[in-house]
């Protein structure tokens, strides 16, 4: 039987997930900062075929200083962060915003909203524009509920432009292109394809629309007794609050707000 490659690829990063585990309170700068830098990697958006965007051009991040290392060692390290971050957005094919703005503060103690172990927060946001707008208020909060089905959580809060649905996080394609699903079913959903659909804001028309991105068992919208089939089509339907929509087998509620 061949391999494919996102088989290989979703052994690599099994195999990376088991070498590299979560950090500890003694973690290196270096190894801090690879962490942030992997994390703003996740909120590249993926608008389409060979289409990625950083929605954000401001990124502060919030960093419990190591106990056993001197401040200026981790200022140092982290000194060049925007750059690196621009290095990575090449990487994964995605242009940097041209004034891309980072910052980095030290905490002594960790808040107490943080969870257990948590050593660093990340926030993310736009200079105000000519319309007023930052980006917390340039897309709704989306809440996408998990009704039937097994995820990597029950439930998932976003507020980004591009919201994916799929199998398995990542997901390759044959021409070997990465697809980082925000709502990623596990491989006991085989009915889920694996680039299933997405949810996408269409500012003009201030609404999520839903589209079925080629998936082999469709997808479905309910909304009260009524059930739509989303076409093949990029215009794809519009969502509404507390509607329900079918992926495959799995079923899935989002809450608008």
């Amino acid at each position: 039987m061949p391999v494919r490659i996102t088989d290989i690829r979703q052994r690599l990063h099994a195999v990376k997930k088991f070498l590299d585990p979560p950090l500890g309170p003694d973690a290196a700068p270096l190894e801090l900062r690879a962490a942030v830098i992997d994390a703003i990697e996740q909120k590249v958006a993926i608008l389409g075929v060979e289409q990625r965007a950083f929605p954000y051009d401001q990124i502060v991040v919030r960093l419990l200083a190591p106990a056993d290392v001197d401040k200026a060692t981790v200022e140092k390290v982290f000194a060049d962060l925007g750059s690196r971050v621009r290095d990575r957005l090449r990487e994964v094919r995605c242009e940097a915003p041209r004034a891309l703005e980072t910052r980095v503060s030290l905490l002594k103690k960790a808040p107490p909203v943080w969870a257990p172990g948590q050593l660093f927060a990340i926030g993310y946001g736009t200079r105000t524009g000519s319309d007023g707008e930052s980006a917390s208020s340039s897309w709704p909060l989306v809440k996408v509920a998990v009704i039937k089905g097994t995820a990597t959580k029950k439930v998932y809060t976003f507020r980004e432009p591009a919201i994916l649905i799929g199998r398995t996080e990542e997901a390759t394609d044959t021409k070997g292109r990465v697809r980082r699903n925000h709502v990623a079913f596990d491989d006991r959903n085989r009915a889920v394809s694996r680039a299933h659909a997405r949810l996408k804001y269409d500012k003009a028309r201030a609404e999520y629309r839903l589209l079925d991105e080629g998936s082999a068992r469709g997808t479905r919208v309910l909304r009260g007794d009524t059930m739509m089939t989303v076409p093949r089509d990029p215009r794809g339907v519009r969502i509404q609050s507390g509607d329900e929509i079918q992926v495959g087998d799995a079923l899935l509620r989002v809450t608008i707000e």
